[in-house]
């Protein structure tokens, strides 16, 4: 086994990285706070999906004594990983703490209901009556009646009735939305922002809640569950594949827990008769504060615009003139987007064009995750109403999206569009749009391929790349993936575009390899790539092959990074580095030497087995010289970070990049100064 870093180690050393965020006094404070939400969202979902797993290989007779990356067996790698999981719980205590405290400095202060003035209490009562009763429904707990299927995504509290020597128990769901908010703003004196969370309101109504109820006290806990995410599918030939998943997100429901979150001052009772309930052992038990599920931190109001982050407005792209033609611009050139620092209004407009223009016939899309209210969605919808011919590939086993995905097929359908609804057992992730056009006497193909998802939440947060292209080659592969998509009995091959999981494996192997002779033979050689996660073992045993030849590699690598840099005789000629700011690196990008000719490729696929091996994804090339030079300016850019970059030499460390005498450079800043530029030149040009 070649040396790696262990997968998990390496994914909790990222949302360190994350943790570094939010302690950093350079970063604004509410900043800060929302980074504190990351970690925990993060944190949680880790639990559910990789503490979960390993947990199943642990307990498995065939896995138990396989090792795992890094050389580790099961059970001694989950020992490690839960007290890692522990240990940083703690310090995002702390951290949380020192927050809390600097914005009650800054007139800021998350109260309780036990420090309400008058009037505040006056509001939660009424607040209470108006937005959350409504919303409550209370379970009470008896050995006799079965107890409820509890969620794993919401926080709840246990309520304990007294009177003399008898008591009762309930279970009481504390509701969180948009139209019921975590942090209740509060009336407050002039220069502060007093807030309560919903959890303390509803602590401050418990009487309204249990009104028929005799007791001399009432107190409530909070506490949370997380179940294993795994989602399992029957077999069964006759439903399909919605019906499925309908059943399988109920089953979900009643997944095996792994671990419980609790308050420390819930009552030794209380917490006893909730573990035999949900059939957990003590060693699930993880005591903390009052408050859980604090991934809400990051939907804190904005009481104080001057303490957060600043965000600059997405800028035109500056070949996209306002209230023109898409299609007659990529009719003419290739354009490459780059968000957040580009708007993706472009891309709905490209989209609501293709809608309403006479002579499109036909739109074919690939959806993994869209936004809520989605404007994708609504948009597709209306190309069906106005006659088009739209094929919509939704994947429905996006893990955590899946009901959103089954809403969004229900709309669609509704619309009259053709719903394809995934691949039993093949992941549909590439990101690809086909708009077909009748132009002359035959049709033209307009294709998008990006790096992230069609969603227009996420592209604001997201640093994502996609490339408008009316290349007739590459509208013909576009044609083939979705030919096999409606097809898929049929084989399908593409003359440019690099498609997993048959061909984007070899030929970037292939790429690689040409780079290994290149610098055996003296030549120029590189390999410089971007991409969320670094994991598969075949990929990172052909580095350190290319590295040792003399390649130059240059990695940047948000998340997970099994390829252990910098090692002496091992991996000496690659370097890597991870990039954490305010907005999620989520680009893939590969730029190969290729003896002097560069070849650029942006993908939907990180270089993971699952992604290269068990997904349909897409790698587009760049076939435009001046994208190319753009995206080698993008990466360049990147790798110079030495504000929000660190250096993957030692995992775990996480030591910030810092050149002695080279003056500072934050990324993400940069290259929205690097496109403004751009944009004000064509202004400039076309004036």
């Amino acid at each position: 086994m070649i040396p790696t870093n262990n997968r998990e180690l390496s994914w909790l050393a990222f949302n360190d990285r994350v943790l570094q965020e939010a302690c950093d006094p350079a970063v604004p404070l509410m900043q800060r706070l929302r980074f504190l939400g990351i970690f925990s969202s993060n944190q949680d979902e880790f639990i559910k999906v990789r503490l979960a797993g390993l947990i199943r290989r642990a307990k498995s007779r065939l896995k138990c004594s396989r090792r795992l990356s890094g050389g580790y067996l099961p059970a001694d790698l989950l020992e490690l990983v839960s007290a890692k999981i522990d240990k940083n719980q703690k310090i995002f205590a702390h951290i949380y703490r020192g927050v809390i405290s600097e914005m009650e400095e800054c007139g800021i202060r998350v109260i309780n209901e036990t420090e309400l003035s008058e009037e505040q209490r006056r509001f939660c009562l009424d607040y209470f009556a108006s937005v959350v009763s409504i919303r409550l429904v209370p379970l009470i707990i008896n050995k006799a009646k079965a107890f409820p299927d509890l969620l794993d995504d919401q926080i709840y509290h246990g309520v304990k009735m007294q009177r003399g020597g008898r008591t009762s128990y309930a279970i009481i769901r504390i509701p969180v939305s948009s139209d019921s908010p975590r942090f209740v703003e509060l009336p407050s004196p002039e220069g502060r922002h007093d807030l309560i969370m919903v959890d303390d309101i509803i602590r401050l109504c418990l009487n309204d809640v249990f009104f028929m109820f005799s007791y001399d006290h009432i107190s409530a806990y909070t506490f949370k569950i997380m179940r294993d995410a795994e989602l399992v599918l029957d077999d069964d030939i006759s439903t399909s594949l919605m019906e499925k998943m309908e059943d399988g997100l109920d089953n979900r429901l009643k997944g095996r827990p792994v671990r419980m979150v609790y308050d420390e001052q819930m009552p030794e009772d209380l917490l006893r008769l909730l573990l035999g309930k949900l059939k957990m052992n003590t060693g699930q038990l993880v005591g903390s504060t009052r408050y859980h599920m604090m991934r809400d931190l990051m939907n804190f109001p904005k009481v104080r615009p001057d303490l957060e982050e600043p965000k600059s407005p997405p800028l035109r792209h500056p070949d996209i003139a306002p209230f023109t033609s898409l299609l007659k611009v990529v009719r003419q050139k290739d354009i490459l987007l780059n968000y957040p620092y580009h708007t993706f209004n472009h891309l709905v407009d490209f989209l609501r064009e293709a809608a309403i223009d006479p002579k499109v016939t036909s739109i074919y899309i690939t959806l993994y995750r869209t936004a809520e209210r989605s404007k994708v969605i609504s948009t597709l919808a209306n190309a069906a109403r106005n006659g088009k011919n739209v094929v919509a590939l939704v994947e429905l086993m996006a893990r955590f999206d899946e009901e959103q995905n089954i809403r969004s097929v229900e709309r669609l359908q509704q619309a009259g569009v053709k719903v394809l609804d995934g691949l039993r057992d093949l992941k549909v992730h590439g990101k690809i749009v086909l708009v077909e056009r009748r132009e002359g006497s035959g049709t033209r193909g307009y294709v998008y391929i990006g790096t992230g998802n069609f969603n227009e939440s996420t592209a604001r947060l997201y640093s994502d790349l996609g490339l408008f292209t009316s290349h007739p080659g590459l509208a013909d592969d576009a044609r083939a993936v979705f030919d096999f998509l409606l097809n898929t009995h049929k084989h399908f091959s593409c003359k440019h575009l690099l498609a997993a999981p048959y061909f984007m494996r070899p030929q970037i192997e292939q790429l690689i390899n040409r780079e290994i002779r290149n610098a055996r033979a003296g030549k120029p050689a590189y390999i410089h790539a971007k991409c969320n996660t670094l994991t598969d073992e075949r990929m990172v045993r052909l580095l350190y092959k290319a590295g040792q030849a003399g390649v130059d590699i240059r990695l940047i690598i948000r998340g997970a990074c099994c390829l252990m840099p910098r090692v002496k005789k091992q991996s000496e000629n690659i370097g890597a580095v991870s990039i954490v700011d305010k907005y999620l690196e989520h680009t893939r990008l590969f730029l190969f030497c290729n003896g002097g000719q560069e070849k650029a490729f942006i993908s939907s696929a990180d270089w993971m087995t699952r992604n290269l091996d068990k997904r349909l994804e897409i790698a587009a090339p760049i076939l435009s010289e001046s994208v190319r030079r753009a995206l080698r300016d993008f990466f360049d850019i990147q790798w110079a970070d030495n504000v929000k970059a660190r250096d993957l030499t030692d995992m775990g460390v996480n030591t910030y990049v810092s050149p002695e005498g080279a003056p500072p450079l934050r990324a993400q800043t940069a290259v929205y100064d690097y496109y403004l530029k751009a944009l004000e030149k064509g202004n400039a040009n076309a004036g």
